[in-house]
């Protein structure tokens, strides 16, 4: 089979090693190079490949996408959560994010990659295996995440479906030293003699030879060995064999399980493209022929610009060879008959118009690879439109050119859908004992999720007092737990999130009815840490006011004697000091000889007042309804007090001017 896809395939894998090439500014022949060198010139490419794949590799790290569990039964939801936890806790131990970069780039550069999702037992610690009830516990396992590079992966040729699904066998060749593989296949008794037999037998391949290609095989020190791994589907059952050129080292069925009990695989390959032929290929593929012609049409312009014909008439040259090689010199020495010159009977003609329509056509060229995949508007590049276009017109323009990338982040999203199902489906299979997994990595606010709890010792954690703090979920038994795994993309989105922030502040300034909740402004803030915290501690505190009404009715009398208080203080003031002017009486609290106002005593309560102010505002928000009339009245004594304080100043000033004769 391993044999079967790579005679099939093997135009196509050229074709797709050529694409790599490109990538990475292997773009020129041998012969190519040699012709340039024998005119005098050096070998120049201009890469636009190399520059869209980066900005797509960029664009897809900004797409970052988290895993999401949705409870398929109204009993299962509060344990929805942890399930999302665990996919998560999964996806970042295992660096998900980085594989899924690699597999993208090879879609779009060779057209296909892939990820192995597979389970290993967990290693124990040295405390744990001298322990003496480790013995009893039952074995622990690990979800491994491993990407499957392009020049690694092998499948059924006839497959014609971009994620694989109609293949009836995918594969994958892994090299390794022969002392690794007898230590890694010591169960086989016949391990060795295969493992020698396959060293005996050497054979290359293109695409699938060590790296670097026949180098280490040069002295035969390091002795390595190619094994192929293969997974099977036979009347849908799941079968994988591990072997080498001598024999099978390792087979069996299948172990794995999806979530409605069917036979699963390990590996889930995706491509970006599949032709009628059934063979793959990426975005590269389409610019590779534009890219070829810029390279030949620069080389070509400028070999015409430093080049020019020689015409002349039979006896003006004597030696025309040497004249040649004299006229490409630019400090060349050329001899030619008398009068040659002035009879015109030597001419240089220059190729101008050659060179100014390779120009053109190179231009044309540019243009056109320019719209293949990211156009320059897209990329950020405000050239590639109008110079005057604003942000927003340039944010719109990028997201219309997202659109044509439709087919591509579709493919890459299902990949994700099906790793993480299966991430779900070993989850549910492998960690049957008590798990508890980390889900944050701040040390002053650790949280952990627990998978396969007992019911009763779930009930007695939720009701530890330390438990909100330190446990972010618990899942009863996870094999009973339905789900559905949904990919919520993760763009950014921080632009749209801050408008709307900001719009509501401007109208909560405007709101004197308290129509729009403080709640509300604090669900839209964006970025803002511990949202869910503060949203449930304004919850807990509305429910302590609604539950103890006499408290805040006792807190309103409080606040209304104690302004009522403050104004007949400030009333009486002012009516002191207005009788003693009237009796002519100086005015004791403001000395003439520095012309300072000093404030009496009683008026020295502008803290309270302000004090006072702030509880009443804050008494306007929370009831604002069916208090307004009351807190009005409250307010009124302050007010009227601190405009009689306002007048009692204007009156002082006045006395101090000089009195008329």
């Amino acid at each position: 089979m391993f044999e079967e896809s790579e005679e099939s395939t093997f135009k196509s894998r050229e074709l797709c090693e050529r694409d790599r090439d490109y990538v990475d500014n292997k773009q020129l022949t041998a012969s190519e190079i040699k012709t340039l060198e024998g005119r005098g010139q050096q070998p120049s490419v201009d890469n636009r490949i190399k520059t869209k794949i980066d900005y797509l590799v960029g664009f897809e790290k900004a797409q970052r996408i988290m895993p999401k569990a949705m409870p398929r039964t109204p009993q299962h939801e509060a344990d929805a959560n942890g399930a999302t936890e665990a996919l998560r806790y999964v996806g970042e131990k295992e660096d998900y994010s980085a594989k899924r970069s690699a597999v993208w780039r090879n879609m779009l550069v060779e057209g296909s990659g892939g990820i192995s999702v597979c389970v290993k037992p967990a290693k124990r610690s040295m405390q744990d295996l001298m322990a003496t009830s480790a013995m009893t516990q039952p074995q622990e396992f690990e979800i491994e995440l491993n990407q499957v590079a392009w020049d690694r992966m092998f499948a059924d040729p006839h497959s014609a479906k971009p994620d694989y699904s109609d293949a009836s066998y995918l594969g994958e060749i892994v090299w390794m030293d022969v002392e690794d593989a007898k230590a890694l296949y010591r169960d086989n008794p016949d391990a060795d003699e295969m493992l020698n037999d396959t060293l005996q037998s050497v054979t290359y391949s293109q695409t699938y030879d060590d790296k670097p290609k026949f180098d280490l095989w040069a002295d035969k020190k390091r002795k390595r060995v190619r094994i192929c791994k293969i997974w099977l589907k036979r009347n849908d059952e799941w079968y994988f064999a591990e072997f080498t050129k001598g024999g099978i080292l390792k087979a069996g069925v299948s172990p794995y399980k999806t979530d409605t009990g069917e036979s699963d695989g390990e590996y889930f390959f995706q491509s970006a493209y599949v032709d009628r032929d059934n063979n793959r290929y990426g975005l590269v593929r389409e610019m590779v022929p534009l890219q070829d012609e810029i390279n030949k049409r620069r080389s070509k312009s400028l070999h015409l610009l430093n080049t020019s014909q020689v015409v002349y008439e039979d006896g003006a040259v004597d030696d025309i060879d040497a004249f040649r090689v004299q006229a490409a010199r630019p400090d060349g020495t050329m001899k030619v008959a008398p009068g040659a010159l002035a009879d015109k009977r030597v001419q240089f003609n220059t190729r101008t118009d050659l060179a100014d329509g390779h120009f053109k056509l190179l231009q044309e060229a540019k243009s056109a690879i320019d719209l293949k995949g990211p156009n320059a508007t897209e990329m950020g590049d405000k050239t590639g439109g109008s110079n005057s276009a604003s942000g927003k017109a340039i944010i719109a323009s990028q997201q219309g050119g997202v659109i044509q990338l439709g087919d591509l982040m579709d493919n890459l999203r299902h990949l994700d859908k099906r790793v993480f199902r299966a991430i779900w489906c070993r989850i549910r299979q492998y960690w049957t004992a008590e798990k508890w997994i980390r889900v944050t990595d701040d040390e002053r606010n650790v949280k952990w999720v627990g998978m396969n709890i007992d019911p009763q010792k779930a009930e007695m954690l939720r009701q530890h007092p330390e438990a909100e703090q330190k446990i972010a979920g618990i899942v009863g038994n996870v094999a009973e737990l339905d789900c559905d795994i949904i990919i919520d993309a993760a763009p950014d989105n921080t632009t749209p999130q801050l408008e709307q922030f900001q719009t509501l502040v401007e109208l909560k300034k405007f709101d004197t009815d308290g129509e729009i909740p403080f709640s509300a402004i604090v669900r839209a803030a964006p970025n803002l840490k511990d949202k869910d915290k503060i949203l449930s501690d304004m919850e807990e505190r509305a429910k302590a006011k609604q539950e103890n009404p006499e408290a805040q009715q006792a807190k309103q009398l409080q606040m209304r004697g104690a302004a009522a208080e403050v104004a007949e203080t400030e009333s009486k003031a002012a009516l002191n000091m207005a009788k003693a002017h009237e009796a002519g009486m100086p005015d004791q609290a403001a000395p003439q000889q520095q012309g300072e106002y000093e404030a009496p005593p009683e008026l020295q309560n502008a803290k309270l007042v302000a004090e006072i102010e702030k509880l009443l505002s804050d008494a306007r928000k929370n009831d604002a309804t069916t208090h307004k009339t009351e807190t009005e009245a409250m307010l009124a004594p302050a007010q009227a007090a601190h405009q009689a304080s306002l007048d009692r100043d204007n009156f002082k000033l006045a006395a101090r001017k000089p009195q008329a004769a």
